[in-house]
């Protein structure tokens, strides 16, 4: 049975990744700042708390995740810093620090022979500015996408893929209802989408799961868009698409 550990697994795109891989039969570890309630909770999944800004208490969590399931084949990392501290020291902290130190702990604690992979979710802002998210956002996505492709040169040799998933918006479970109950925002998605509707989570942990698995066994240090096709509208013509709305 295959080991995935995903960090920041507890609810949104993670859970569901928890969700899809869990039923397809792979032991699933989640490592998160917090359990989510019991009714949430994915069966048959375990799960650890961690503060994963804190390297130390990251890697009881991660030793946890090994002495229960074993070597790991897939390590996903879906954490946000929503602290409310300092964010360019947490955002820096949780997207960065945590995110090398996992998989430098994990490098040779990876299955031997088996199909390995890591997968970074980043965001739009990681290549582009945009409004609604501060400097130290756009920079941890960024090293994220970056770390990617370092990884996926320097593990390579030793088995191990490593690829970026980027999502545009998406419906989950958390913000459905906002987007359901604000017909034009949702029709405006619709209409500059070329595939003409709005993602959902599933769209993008699918992509995921096909990185974590040996269907992916050869795609490595790649950053794939899971927009519908948004990303290679050129601005002038998503400009005109507005104004006649």
């Amino acid at each position: 049975m295959t080991h995935a550990i995903i960090i920041g697994g507890s609810k949104g795109l993670g859970r569901v990744v928890a969700q899809q891989m869990k039923l397809r039969g792979d032991q699933i570890s989640v490592v998160s700042r917090n359990r989510p309630p019991l009714a949430e909770e994915v069966e048959g999944v375990n799960y650890y708390t961690a503060d994963i800004a804190d390297t130390t208490a990251l890697q009881h969590a991660l030793e946890g995740c090994i002495l229960q399931s074993g070597e790991v084949n897939y390590l996903i990392f879906c954490q946000r810093y929503r602290g409310s501290g300092d964010a360019w020291t947490g955002e820096i902290d949780v997207s960065l620090t945590a995110s090398k130190f996992a998989v430098e702990y994990l490098q040779d604690r990876f299955v031997k022979g088996g199909d390995c992979g890591i997968v970074f979710v980043s965001s739009v802002f990681g290549d582009r500015v945009g409004e609604g998210q501060p400097v130290s956002y756009h920079i941890g996505k960024a090293g994220m996408n970056h770390m990617a492709r370092y990884y996926a040169v320097n593990l390579g040799g030793k088995g191990i893929r490593t690829n970026a998933v980027t999502p545009f918006t998406f419906l989950k479970k958390e913000s459905k209802d906002f987007y359901l109950n604000n017909t034009e925002l949702l029709a405006l998605y619709e209409e500059i989408i070329p595939l003409g509707r709005m993602a959902t989570a599933e769209d993008s942990a699918n992509v995921i799961a096909f990185l974590c698995s040996p269907a992916a066994a050869f795609v490595n240090g790649q950053n794939i868009y899971v927009d519908g096709g948004l990303s290679l509208v050129w601005p002038e013509t998503l400009a005109r698409k507005l104004k006649s709305l």
